[in-house]
């Protein structure tokens, strides 16, 4: 399938401030392109829906998670300062002098990730690693009451990284993982208009970072007849990768089509088929028991929903540097609407 890549639709995506539980930004951004071709709605959950040919058989769903990993502000000292708690699972380590945009009382909030100067810590305390909870935020706030004025506890924020473009088509932003997944569901449904006489449902699931609970919410309401979820899978590539643990995934290369007890073994081979009939370079991976995906839970919602799971590689999982090569989503856009307008 010809296929030309709505950029700046996912450009949007990637700047929205959008973490676990708080994905009202990304969720406006997906409805807003959406509804151009779709019938459009979010449940109370916060899941955004995009439907096709309402009424159609069979009925597909297709899910991204579009939250990210992100911090909620649990104190604010006397000076101004805010400490912090994880949304998702963060290696405190990448945090440390980064930038950090806040949903505030009036809009967003603009701060930074402190730590004392090398200049002054122990001997001991350079050899450690860093925990979070010795991390503070500083939106340069001269004391708590100037703080509160502008946010206070439970405001949430995210890393403050705008996308860029490398050599060729690599892409470097925060929240690739997976507002990726959320951009290649809609816009293989996108593709799919005239294809395909299937209801085709494309969301935007929330809260995947701390439970996959959107995805259960979705798979629930909707009850299809079958799923494909999209996410991110870890390039086994780069120094210090154990392929033997991670798999065989690398940029540039190819989609990943995960098998294991979570995915439906029909639905693995329609997708290997349809990546072969089309060309799409894909590589195998195999889980042994969880995906850690939103498919986890898709799968056993109700009486058992058939389930499949197609990824793309990325470097620098949960950092501000994810990294992919777009040659893998744009492949990844036109199998997933290939594997649909074969059913």
């Amino acid at each position: 399938m010809d296929y030309a890549p709505d950029l700046a639709f996912l450009e949007s995506l990637l700047l929205a401030v959008g973490p676990s539980g708080f994905e009202g930004e990304a969720a406006a951004v997906f409805l807003e392109r959406a509804k151009a071709f779709a019938q459009v709605e979010r449940d109370r959950h916060g899941n955004a829906y995009a439907h096709l040919n309402p009424g159609g058989r069979p009925k597909v769903l297709l899910l991204g998670h579009m939250d990210e990993i992100g911090v909620i502000v649990s104190h604010v000292e006397e000076g101004g300062f805010l400490r912090l708690k994880p949304l998702g699972g963060w290696d405190p380590q990448v945090l440390v002098g980064q930038r950090l945009r806040f949903l505030g009382k009036r809009g967003h909030v603009l701060g930074v990730v402190g730590r004392k100067a090398v200049h002054v810590l122990k001997e001991r305390e350079r050899k450690e690693a860093v925990a979070l909870e010795d991390l503070f935020a500083d939106i340069g706030a001269k004391d708590r009451e100037e703080a509160l004025a502008h946010l206070e506890v439970g405001a949430v924020g995210v890393l403050d990284q705008a996308p860029q473009w490398l050599l060729g088509e690599r892409l470097v932003s925060k929240a690739l993982d997976n507002r990726l997944g959320a951009f290649v569901v809609l816009e293989a449904l996108r593709l799919l208009q005239g294809r395909t006489q299937a209801e085709v449902v494309a969301v935007a699931t929330v809260q995947e970072e701390i439970g996959a609970f959107g995805a259960r919410t979705a798979a629930f309401r909707e009850a299809p007849d079958l799923a494909l979820v999209v996410d991110v899978h870890h390039d086994g590539t780069t120094p210090g990768m154990d392929k033997a643990r991670v798999g065989e995934a690398a940029l540039g290369k190819g989609v990943v089509l995960d098998t294991g007890p979570f995915v439906d073994r029909e639905v693995f081979l329609g997708l290997r088929q349809a990546a072969e009939a089309e060309g799409i370079p894909y590589v195998l991976h195999a889980h042994g028991r969880f995906s850690g995906t939103d498919a986890d839970e898709v799968a056993k919602v109700r009486e058992g929903i058939p389930t499949g799971i197609l990824s793309i590689p990325l470097r620098y999982m949960h950092s501000p540097v994810e990294m992919v090569d777009f040659q893998d989503v744009e492949r990844a856009v036109r199998l997933l609407a290939a594997y649909v307008a074969r059913l």
